[in-house]
């Protein structure tokens, strides 16, 4: 009896410490966040949504595999569109390079 009441505690215990870790965690990341591109998947083209488009400094998008597939410098409008129809279908990365040197990455889906 003591054995089952001290692992149901610990188990109690172990599940709420895992809730408010992902809580924590999932906070942080959309407090970040001062992009955003839509629609993903995209098919043809997407648009590029910044916050704060004067401290961004240009954004590239490279293959699952790393290669820059495109590149282009941000000229202070907060929305722009981006062709991807050429590019195969998969995974991709965007990286926006902040004038800070700052990064942040997401990634795109090209159907």
């Amino acid at each position: 009896m003591k054995r089952t009441l001290l692992f149901i505690t610990l188990l109690t215990f172990s599940i709420s410490g895992v809730k408010a870790q992902q809580n924590s965690l999932s906070n942080s990341v959309i407090e970040q966040s001062s992009v955003s591109i839509y629609p993903n998947p995209a098919t043809s083209q997407v648009t590029v949504k910044l916050a704060q488009p004067n401290k961004v400094s240009y954004i590239a998008i490279y293959s699952i595999i790393g290669n820059e597939v495109l590149n282009r410098k941000v000229d202070q409008s907060s929305n722009f569109k981006l062709n991807v129809q050429n590019f195969k279908k998969g995974k991709y990365i965007v990286r926006i390079f902040n004038v800070d040197g700052s990064t942040e990455s997401m990634s795109l889906i090209k159907n």
